[in-house]
């Protein structure tokens, strides 16, 4: 679902929220322009909210510790476990001001897991009266293994072939440089 989200310039850009997320009391921000390269990878762009302001994850620390968030989202919700994160909600980030990402790609299979299985955080506030509401219950998702697997098989065929090519590269520069030492000698 596109979001409305203000630049540094004070334009609007349409952006799909795929993960909004705290962690450490440090909110993220993973957003996709659904920008898609020539091998299929989905361009990401992740963000530390700091204020008002979405900055650019500059400590390599933090970021080691922003993909693992991933990796761990990705493996949970593809094995259907639960998962160990607090989800934001997204109406906060009216207020956000696009100032810098860090960009990375993803799959577009994996991109879907990471957005899928969302826990939304409610902040509420509660008087004597009012009754604290339970979280909504968090549907399953089902996957379809099968595909996963024939999927992974026809990326284990390709890269084989590609290994097999460079193999035949590597031999041919051998072959190369042994008729240069012939040469040289």
């Amino acid at each position: 679902m596109a979001r409305k989200i203000k630049n540094l310039t004070g334009d609007y850009t349409d952006i799909e929220v795929i993960r909004y997320f705290t962690n450490n009391d440090t909110e993220y921000l993973i957003y996709s322009l659904n920008e898609i390269d020539e091998s299929g990878y989905t361009k990401l762009y992740a963000s530390k909210i700091i204020g008002t302001k979405a900055c650019i994850i500059t400590d390599n620390d933090e970021w080691t510790l922003v993909k693992e968030i991933i990796k761990e989202i990705v493996r949970n919700n593809r094995d259907g476990s639960k998962l160990n994160i607090i989800d934001l909600d997204e109406d906060n980030l009216n207020d956000v001001i696009l100032q810098d990402t860090r960009v990375f790609k993803l799959q577009g299979n994996l991109v879907n897991l990471l957005s899928e299985n969302k826990r939304i955080k409610k902040e509420a506030t509660i008087n004597s009266e009012e009754k604290i509401e339970e979280e909504p219950e968090i549907e399953e998702v089902s996957l379809d293994y099968e595909e996963l697997y024939k999927e992974q098989l026809e990326k284990n065929k390709d890269l084989e072939v590609e290994i097999e090519s460079l193999e035949e590269q590597i031999d041919k520069y051998k072959e190369l440089v042994d008729k240069i030492k012939e040469i040289v000698e």
